[in-house]
């Protein structure tokens, strides 16, 4: 049960929409969940690394933009 004043097609606005398509991939050494866009890039939606330090890297910050193409 959910109480609430937002109107409930917002709250269920696009729960029918397709599950997005991620790659799983190895970027500048770690595996990561991209999500591949046009012109052959992607972005990075979550880190698959178990190494604490990778999460501070700010080129493998989720929403970043990567080229797919080149395997930095």
């Amino acid at each position: 049960m959910m109480w609430t004043i937002i109107p409930p097609e917002i709250i269920w606005e696009g729960i029918e929409a397709r599950p997005k398509e991620l790659l799983q991939m190895q970027w500048q050494g770690v595996q990561v969940l991209v999500e591949p866009l046009q012109f052959a890039r992607g972005r990075i939606v979550r880190l698959l690394s178990t190494e604490p330090a990778d999460f501070l890297k700010p080129g493998l910050q989720p929403g970043s933009i990567i080229e797919l193409m080149s395997q930095g």
